[in-house]
């Protein structure tokens, strides 16, 4: 059985058709790379697959839970989509702490480990305020991983990063799925999907083919 299931899905706004008829299925403990340009589909997509729309047709089903807006699907899921929002005011550490104390399952001493990822720790009691783009992309993967979530959906996770870090992030998103993490990984760079995919899908004007 596949650990993610789309059948026929579509979804439309404003007379645009956003999602055309998707069809897939997705293995469990694999990363299953999307590239397309800007403005294809792929963060509805994600969306979609994260029960954040209402869909016009069609079905998800994560380990065998139907995804829907509002429904609760008790899947632990990491993510990034979009601009990652973090309290400006806050340090590095206490976003952390403050998106940890939601599901209240790691404290601070899992969260520094996360944080050694991208040598963030030596950043932890700065304002996010002072962050630039790379070092908030890089709080924002920290948080995709942090919980040890068993689904990680991570949306142009690359934006930002120097060339160290994005291998850094080649590097875990390996050993994450070696570990049997299922991951999604939606970009515009061909070759960081290529470097990391088990299986790639091409999205353009809302279809998506393998």
């Amino acid at each position: 059985m596949s650990y993610i299931s789309l059948k026929n899905v579509s979804k439309t706004i404003k007379h645009k058709q956003i999602l055309q008829d998707v069809s897939l299925n997705i293995e469990k403990g694999t990363i299953t790379g999307f590239v397309g340009p800007n403005g294809s589909g792929k963060t509805m997509l994600f969306r979609a697959i994260l029960g954040m729309i209402k869909l016009n047709h069609g079905e998800i089903k994560i380990n065998g839970k139907k995804m829907s807006l509002g429904a609760n699907s008790r899947i632990d899921i990491g993510t990034i989509l979009e601009t990652p929002g973090f309290i400006n005011s806050y340090t590095a550490l206490d976003n952390l702490k403050y998106l940890a104390a939601i599901k209240n399952e790691i404290g601070e001493k899992q969260i520094l480990e996360a944080m050694q990822l991208f040598d963030m720790v030596a950043h932890k009691d700065e304002k996010v305020k002072s962050f630039s783009l790379g070092m908030r992309q890089k709080l924002a993967i920290i948080q995709a991983i942090m919980e040890d979530q068993e689904l990680i959906v991570l949306d142009e996770p690359t934006n930002g990063l120097d060339e160290d870090s994005v291998h850094t992030l080649e590097e875990k998103l390996r050993k994450l799925r070696d570990a049997g993490k299922t991951i999604l990984i939606a970009s515009h760079d061909r070759m960081v999907i290529q470097s990391v995919a088990d299986h790639v899908y091409h999205v353009n004007e809302g279809e998506v083919t393998a």
